[in-house]
């Protein structure tokens, strides 16, 4: 019989098993956790019922209680997804609908109301999960939070409204289409009720989440759905491109409801019945339906996603908490495959050749040209736009991360998007490794080359995922740095940590950012006369002016 001695920490009762480790009682049942990295994990917990069968395309609902204890100490399996090779790894895949899981770290010594971070992964709504090695938070924890990491329906089981299902949702009251943003709503309802047993505190909560994770934390920023359930967020690499509608067209973009009932009779079915019958496996995309606009990805449901956040955040109808977000030197990387020529982005942007000609200027490398333009506009342009609409709202912040580890550094025009998740999180040593020579600096070869392999074997090339060193001491300083403050937010809607540069609240006067990155603390005036003509074009995009006062 194996001993078991209960420990009373705080108020919070854990009894930990000498060999298996920590267990936990929680709402549906008593978890057993394990050990690692000198956390206490507990993984593949069901924050809400399997959503297959009848319950596949319906809001989450309730998870199911059990009896005895779970084993909590491997992840379970992703949602549905394609296997992507360099993206892929750490998943367990195919995955499979019973996905709606979380897990939980905290400190080894844990104690009472400690604060709590929500973490969202990002992969277009289409891939990853929340078992990627990356996602593991080392020094977050280090600092005194404890982490929740979440999976969510992806791809077209988690965004999805074809006609009879939003007469379905209708008849039963119930809200249709982004069933993966609701998930992630439910996600926080269970860190609302069970996160004590934990040690954290419920009304401490953090959500963080990075690209299309960054995105979902500002439509959460404006979703009544969601309110209450958080108290600060942080968005990473949230760029901004316009939300299409349920039924209508809007911004040129085609309603969801049409693009649904392409992708029905692609799947030779004519009924919702004959859907939910579908193996799993037949519902499942591909990264070309991303690149190709097939998959209609989310959309304004007027009730979970009400509507652009940049109009939105400018009429001052976002959650009244502390705001973090940030944006990559670099963010535009993985958009290459599927962008349009400069030529034609101009004209659906309606931006003047002349002046993008001398404003960009100064890019010698013309492959990028595009890509920088796009960038700033998706990006950096929507990050300052952004920060600077919390001003009379709550406290936001900026930053601009822009490092890379010594020996890849010449090879990139910039730090790629997701590079900085390891360095917040602090999980160095489980990503792939710098080369110990100092890489080519013929960037365009390289981009050309990844963009003519993924092209064509659809591999994601290495490049694009997170290389780091682990024995560096600047990357262990820029891991140090980031994981403080962002841990420092969330205990106090501050991220300034004693020993770096003041981090100011962001306006558009001043434009002082938090800069990562080998130069100064910070950065002021960021790009300034692009951005700047980037933002009359974004403002142009959504019609502020016109749209503050229709909320």
């Amino acid at each position: 019989m194996k001993k078991i001695i209960t420990l009373v920490l705080s108020g919070i009762a854990f009894a930990v098993s000498a060999s298996e480790g920590p267990i936990v009682q929680i709402e549906n049942g008593r978890l057993q956790g394990a050990i690692e990295y000198q956390m206490q994990a507990f993984k593949n917990i069901p924050y809400a019922a399997p959503p297959v069968g009848e319950l596949r395309w319906r809001p989450p609902q309730p998870a199911i209680s059990w009896s005895g204890v779970r084993d909590a100490r491997k992840f379970g399996a992703s949602c549905p997804q394609m296997f992507v090779k360099n993206l892929s790894a750490g998943l367990i895949l195919p995955g499979s609908e019973n996905c709606l899981k979380l897990n939980v770290y905290t400190p080894q010594n844990v104690s009472q109301n400690m604060p709590v971070m929500v973490w969202f992964h990002g992969g277009g709504l289409l891939v990853d999960g929340a078992s990627d090695p990356q996602f593991t938070p080392i020094n977050l924890v280090k600092n005194g939070v404890i982490v929740v990491t979440v999976d969510y329906r992806l791809g077209s089981l988690g965004f999805f409204a074809p006609k009879e299902l939003i007469d379905e949702a209708k008849a039963k009251g119930e809200p249709v289409g982004n069933y993966g943003t609701m998930d992630q709503i439910a996600s926080l309802k269970w860190v609302k009720n069970n996160i004590a047993a934990f040690g954290g505190n419920r009304n401490n909560v953090t959500i963080f989440g990075q690209s299309a994770g960054g995105r979902s934390v500002t439509w959460l920023m404006v979703s009544d759905a969601a309110k209450g359930l958080f108290h600060k967020a942080i968005a990473q690499s949230a760029q901004q491109s316009p939300l299409r509608g349920m039924t209508e067209k809007r911004l040129g973009l085609m309603p969801e409801v049409d693009i649904d009932a392409k992708y029905m009779t692609a799947l030779g079915v004519k009924s919702l019945a004959e859907l939910r019958k579908l193996p799993v496996d037949k519902l499942t995309l591909d990264g070309t339906s991303y690149y190709s606009g097939e998959f209609g990805g989310p959309f304004i449901d007027g009730q979970i996603i009400k509507g652009d956040p940049i109009p939105l955040f400018a009429a001052g109808k976002q959650a009244k908490v502390p705001f973090m977000i940030g944006t990559n030197s670099f963010d535009s990387d993985f958009m290459l495959p599927g962008e349009p020529s400069l030529d034609v982005f101009l004209k659906q942007v309606h931006e003047d050749p002349k002046i993008i000609e001398k404003l960009y200027s100064n890019v010698k490398d013309k492959c990028i040209l595009n890509s920088f333009v796009i960038q700033d506009l998706m990006y950096r342009a929507s990050t300052k736009l952004l920060a600077n609409s919390m001003n009379g709202v709550a406290p936001g912040y900026a930053y601009y991360y822009d490092y890379l580890t010594k020996n890849i550094r010449p090879a990139f025009p910039g730090s790629p998007h997701t590079f900085e998740i390891t360095y917040v999180f602090g999980s160095l040593a489980l990503m792939p490794q710098a080369p110990k020579q100092v890489e080519s600096s013929d960037q365009c070869a390289r981009i050309e080359r990844d963009i003519a392999s993924f092209k064509k074997t659809r591999d994601w090339p290495k490049d694009w995922y997170p290389i780091v060193d682990k024995s560096s001491p600047q990357d262990q300083a820029i891991s140090k740095r980031m994981s403080e403050s962002w841990a420092a937010f969330a205990k106090t809607g501050n991220p300034n940590v004693s020993g770096q540069l003041s981090w100011p609240i962001y306006n558009l006067n001043a434009d002082v950012m938090r800069n990562y990155s080998d130069g100064p603390e910070t950065i002021t005036g960021l790009l300034k006369d692009r951005v700047a003509y980037q933002m009359l074009h974004l403002r142009e995009i959504y019609a502020l002016e016109r749209l503050k006062n229709a909320f």
